[in-house]
């Protein structure tokens, strides 16, 4: 995978603090595990976007696109003195750089396995339903959480 090394980069002094675990799920692909959800990074050509990943009342897994609702209450500390860049890879080395300082100054709940900004994001005007995980991704993840 060509993103681990500057994934694990980025998000070890999180991975440390908030006890959570990391997995290469494809190319395309990381995922931060907590005890009860999995952040999932998805990477699209120079791009990196998120979803949340827990389990429904029936146990089931599901996924929500929180990308837009994470980075909305990002602060200009998050884009503080970043690097230059000149090509797709070291693009999304910003934008782990980027996620890795805003996660933890403003979503440390839910590094810590609070779920209770679930209801508020339902209300959030981008919000999307919940998709249910399946092939693939649902097998990588169903042994974690």
């Amino acid at each position: 995978m060509r993103y681990e090394a500057d994934f694990i980069n980025r998000f070890q002094p999180l991975i440390e603090e908030y006890k959570l675990n990391y997995k290469v799920i494809s190319e395309e692909e990381l995922a931060l595990f907590g005890s009860n959800f999995v952040l999932v990074f998805l990477i699209h050509f120079d791009e990196v976007s998120l979803n949340y990943v827990c389990r429904d009342m029936d146990g089931l897994l599901i996924c929500y696109d929180v990308w837009s609702y994470f980075l909305h209450v990002f602060d200009d500390k998050a884009r503080e003195e970043l690097p230059e860049y000149n090509s797709a890879k070291e693009r999304i080395d910003v934008s782990f750089l980027i996620l890795s300082r805003g996660l933890p100054r403003h979503w440390s709940f839910m590094l810590n396995g609070d779920c209770q900004w679930l209801e508020d994001y339902k209300t959030y005007e981008l919000a999307s339903l919940p998709k249910k995980v399946s092939g693939n991704l649902r097998d990588s993840l169903n042994s974690y959480i």
